[in-house]
């Protein structure tokens, strides 16, 4: 029976550091969907162009070497239960049986998962079994809402806070919408308490769980995981195909020119945007205001209805998805950068935004809020009225708009580069690898220090 593909790229020569890196999302899409296909492609780049030797695992198929020039294998198991099946199952045997082998043939020094919940558990079960450290880059808060999205029920939908366990009526949904089949709540109930029980002693077996930013931390932490185990890497701002320069005010008497960049999935918050714009319409008619929104999702139809329905088809441009060396463009024909999302954990278009200098509003969610600062207008997410107001009071103030935009270019370009950020990454490498410990306890530098109190203030009063 095949359990998966197994592909030799390179010799088996010596490296830095031997690592797998298991990605379910990463190169499926000729233009990469959400941060992590673009994180998984850049800090797998730049390992590489280090000397270190870098396994790719996702499961398709057709994976190959040309997928990632570089590569020192590539693997891609079969497997069993459907994607939302393994979010709620502790373990694939086809997984297990194919992940043991590859671990066995290719024997790496470390496994990094950027989607731990897609292949089951079996990543960190099988390494645990090799002894092998492992590392979990959380990429989105924690845990996950299947039904709308959305995390930790930050748009109050849900009777459950799903802090402990994932919402059953919410993955019964996603079910029965991805995979066409009805599951009682009752079941899945007790489906997932037993689930949840596996998983939180399988991720005693996490060396390190990588954070983007203070609240994904936090948030991890009341889901049950220690916070000697969470580290804080922000994400880096990768170029290699987007080519950063500063943003200039255009002339004033062009109109007013608004940028939203995401998927489009109702987590996004692009509908609170729409409601927003019209406010602002309606206070400003005169105003010439454009938007234009770049991205693709399921949620596309729903919006462009809502478009029309509230008489803003003259104003709205939705464009679909762009490759991203379209965005600095974008971004220099703008006038604003909005961020509407419901949840986040770091989101590149801050990142991207704050590093060309674009006036941005964004909502209070995620990292943005720790990023940014005083350097964007921030708001409460959901609530199209101070998103409103948010755009009027960048529109009234030009000055001081562009005065916080040049103040966070600044920042950006110093704090979110990629060799920070994989030098930190490396660093927690070389503690799990040396260290031959699934949690590595050691002294902390100051700025580590201060990540842990903003975590768990309570353990250091």
């Amino acid at each position: 029976m095949a359990y998966g593909a197994f592909q030799v790229v390179k010799g088996a020569e010596e490296g830095n550091v031997r690592i797998v890196m298991v990605s379910s999302s990463f190169l499926k899409h000729p233009i990469p969907v959400g941060g992590e296909p673009r994180h998984v492609k850049s800090v797998t780049n730049m390992l590489i162009a280090r000397g270190h030797k870098v396994a790719l695992t996702i499961d398709d198929q057709h994976l190959s070497s040309a997928s990632m020039p570089g590569l020192d294998a590539t693997f891609s198991p079969t497997l069993l239960f459907p994607r939302l099946v393994n979010k709620a199952f502790p373990i694939d045997l086809a997984v297990y049986v194919a992940f043991w082998r590859f671990l066995r043939s290719w024997r790496p020094d470390i496994v990094h998962l950027h989607a731990c919940l897609d292949f089951s558990l079996v990543p960190i079960i099988v390494a645990a079994r090799a002894g092998v450290p492992v590392v979990v880059t959380v990429h989105s808060s924690w845990p996950v809402c299947f039904r709308h999205g959305l995390c930790y029920n930050e748009d109050g939908s849900c009777v459950e806070r799903f802090s402990r366990r994932i919402c059953s009526a919410c993955l019964a949904y996603g079910r029965r919408i991805e995979n066409k089949r009805r599951v009682p709540i009752a079941v899945m109930s007790v489906i997932l308490l037993g689930a949840w029980w596996a998983r939180r002693r399988v991720f005693r077996h996490v060396g390190r769980f990588i954070v983007p930013s203070a609240i994904v931390g936090r948030r991890i932490r009341d889901a049950g995981i220690s916070t000697e185990q969470i580290s804080a890497i922000p994400y880096d701002l990768p170029t290699d195909d987007f080519s950063v320069r500063s943003w200039v005010a255009r002339p004033g008497g062009e109109g007013v020119r608004l940028l939203c960049v995401g998927r489009l999935e109702p987590g996004k918050g692009v509908q609170y945007l729409l409601h927003a714009l019209r406010e602002v319409c309606a206070v400003h008619p005169d105003l010439n205001l454009t938007l234009t929104v770049v991205g693709d999702g399921s949620f596309r139809p729903e919006l462009e209805q809502l478009t029309a329905s509230l008489d803003l088809r003259g104003a709205v441009r939705f464009i679909g998805a762009q490759l991203r060396s379209r965005l600095p463009d974008l971004y220099a024909d703008t006038d604003l950068v909005v961020i509407p999302s419901l949840s986040e954990a770091l989101p590149y278009v801050a990142l991207e935004a704050g590093t060309i200098g674009v006036p941005v509003v964004a909502t209070h969610v995620g990292g943005i809020p720790e990023i940014f600062g005083n350097d964007a207008i921030i708001v409460p997410p959901m609530d199209a009225t101070a998103l409103a107001r948010g755009i009027l009071a960048v529109l009234s103030d030009r000055d001081a708009a562009n005065t916080r935009a040049a103040r966070a270019r600044e920042r950006f370009r110093t704090n979110y580069g990629c060799d920070t950020m994989v030098n930190r990454i490396e660093t927690v490498y070389a503690e799990l690898r040396d260290s031959k410990t699934q949690i590595a306890h050691r002294p902390r530098s100051d700025s580590e220090a201060a990540f842990t109190r903003s975590v768990d203030p309570k353990r250091h009063r």
